[in-house]
């Protein structure tokens, strides 16, 4: 009887310890969690819908060592040089002093606004996707026939390639030779590319690694490097 007794009592108290520290865990958690948000701000500049997730076990003891672990950082709407963009990025190996060991993240403009920064050769046409491609809807050349242009979209060392892989015309996919057959649409091919687009001047330790139409715009994914993530290294990107 005696041993049962100890034997329930000192499971009672583990159960306590349990909670208490998970109590505990989710307190410092969401403090954690707050503060990596408004710094994520203070670097973002002009943004709404800034939200921080620690997403490893326990990650708010963790800080208590000086070791937060993987943090995810979301933005809705960021605002920079003119271009309104979401953000969804990773920090990894995060520690309390503001060091992290490695990160990626995705950059998605709207249609509406990349159809706004369109070079001056398929400016005018409507950006959007099938599913697949980066769509390009509009007419173009003499004719005036309405068209869909089905673009490749690729990450490069330089930029964002784009490449014309063919022509919707009609609900029909036709090659760009064929189209470029027609009378009035011999140099349509020369205006649409391929072209790569510049991005920018990236900060050192930044690098493009894929690009993707998606539902919800152009999607570009980034990776960083140790030394961009550094705190006494701008991560304006």
């Amino acid at each position: 009887m005696k041993t049962r007794r100890v034997l329930v009592v000192s499971t009672a108290a583990l159960a306590a310890v349990v909670a208490a520290g998970g109590g505990a865990n989710a307190v410092i958690e969401h403090k954690a969690q707050e503060r990596a948000a408004d710094e994520a701000r203070s670097q973002l500049g002009t943004a709404s819908g800034v939200r921080a997730e620690l997403t490893d076990p326990l990650a708010g003891l963790k800080t208590l060592t000086g070791r937060v672990g993987t943090v995810r950082i979301r933005a809705d709407r960021v605002e920079r040089a003119g271009t309104s963009f979401a953000v969804d990025a990773a920090l990894h190996g995060v520690s309390t002093d503001g060091n992290a060991t490695s990160g990626s993240a995705t950059v998605t403009v709207g249609y509406d606004e990349l159809a706004e920064r369109l070079p001056e050769p398929v400016r005018g046409m409507k950006p959007g996707t099938d599913g697949k491609h980066l769509t390009l809807s509009g007419t173009v050349g003499g004719t005036g026939i309405p068209l869909t242009v089905l673009n490749k979209v690729s990450a490069a060392p330089e930029g964002l390639r784009v490449a014309p892989e063919g022509v919707r015309v009609m609900g029909q996919d036709v090659r760009m030779s064929t189209l470029t057959s027609l009378p009035g649409m011999e140099g349509f091919a020369d205006r649409l590319g391929p072209r790569t687009v510049d991005l920018g001047g990236l900060p050192e330790g930044v690098r493009p690694t894929g690009a993707e139409a998606t539902r919800d715009g152009l999607a570009l994914t980034f990776r960083f490097s140790p030394e961009a993530l550094h705190p006494s290294r701008t991560t304006d990107a």
